[in-house]
């Protein structure tokens, strides 16, 4: 795998065994020698510590954002540079990013002097609230406030209830939508009306936006035509 080796960005890196043996090292700096260090599996400079899992049965689904690792990413760093790589995916159990160095390898990043990430065009930042650091993506983003989706699995125990068809336990994705504005971040509704208050215009700007969006049959309820619908607020 092609990536680059001077990536100022990486803060741990874990081993995953095929035979449900993790080892995690902590390296606790962005410095581009902890990344060869770590590159060349010299992770006893870090100390490393050793956990093991034992699945009690087959588990159907995945704890990762994308189906596979074939992804375009970004990561902006703070200090203005940019590095590539094409295989990453986000660990939602664990909220963090992962590239895949081995059949076995996975990297984990962390947000320390990272700004962003974008992966398949897709922007990712990471918020502190409540006491709780989490990644999200950017559905819009203003001057004073933006909209961003958290992710979470939630995991469904299998039953031998045929009635049921669930045998197998499942890891299902979920997603919520919050308004990270001056008072923090708290959940919102994707709703007209919740939209229209939020870009604060005059009933004028309001049924002129109602418009727009009513022409173009955008709907304020999906991601993609309420960013078109945000911009165009923005502009008018």
């Amino acid at each position: 795998m092609k990536f680059t080796l001077s990536l100022a960005c990486l803060l741990t890196f874990a081993i995953a065994s095929a035979q449900t043996t993790e080892t995690t090292s902590g390296v606790t700096n962005n410095s581009s020698e902890a990344m060869l260090t770590a590159s060349n599996g010299m992770k006893s400079a870090y100390g490393a510590s050793a956990y093991f899992v034992n699945p009690a049965r087959a588990v159907d689904g995945t704890v990762y954002l994308f189906e596979d690792w074939n992804n375009a990413g970004v990561i902006h760093a703070t200090t203005n540079q940019r590095y590539s790589l094409r295989n990453i995916n986000l660990n939602i159990e664990r909220n963090s990013f992962e590239s895949k160095v081995g059949r076995d390898s996975l990297f984990s990043f962390n947000f320390n002097n990272v700004e962003k990430f974008v992966i398949n065009g897709r922007i990712f930042k990471n918020y502190y609230w409540n006491d709780d650091n989490r990644v999200y993506e950017i559905i819009y983003e203003s001057k004073d406030w933006s909209i961003i989706k958290g992710f979470k699995i939630v995991e469904v125990t299998g039953s031998a209830n045929p009635m049921l068809n669930r045998t197998r336990d499942r890891m299902v994705r979920k997603t919520f939508y919050y308004l990270k504005d001056d008072k923090g971040i708290n959940t919102f509704k994707l709703k007209k009306s919740k939209i229209l208050k939020l870009v604060n215009g005059d009933e004028a700007k309001s049924d002129k936006i109602v418009a727009y969006a009513k022409a173009n049959k955008f709907s304020f309820k999906r991601e993609d035509d309420l960013k078109k619908i945000l911009e165009y607020s923005t502009k008018n």
